[in-house]
């Protein structure tokens, strides 16, 4: 997240793991960690599932219903490229055994997504 308002002195219910600066000091430059409690928070938060889900709904709408070309668009949406054949196919059997919220749910967990070259 690069800008938010903050409550000084509340912690925050989605970002609260994560290592960031004290909102009542001033903060020039912040360093970079993660942790396993930033992932399982990302993973199994409400947040994420909700945006998931909306995610899904808009891939079906553009998409349609073959799961190949949703998950061409999740990736043009989620990094701006298409999936490498390896990707789709693996992506293909979690939407077949787990449905699209879930691939969804994976795409915004992954390094790619979360973390600007």
């Amino acid at each position: 997240m690069i800008y938010s308002q903050r409550v000084r002195m509340e912690q925050d219910g989605v970002f609260g793991v994560f290592d960031r600066p004290d909102a009542g000091l001033i903060c020039s430059r912040r360093t970079q960690s993660t942790t396993p409690l930033q992932a399982l928070n990302l993973f199994n938060s409400k947040f994420v599932s909700d945006q998931s889900e909306i995610l899904a709904k808009k891939l079906e709408t553009e998409a349609g219903r073959e799961h190949d070309e949703q998950l061409r668009l999740a990736f043009r949406y989620c990094f701006g490229r298409l999936p490498r054949a390896d990707e789709l196919k693996n992506g293909s059997e979690l939407v077949r055994q787990h449905g699209l919220p879930q691939f969804c749910r994976v795409l915004f967990n992954t390094n790619e997504f979360l973390f600007m070259p």
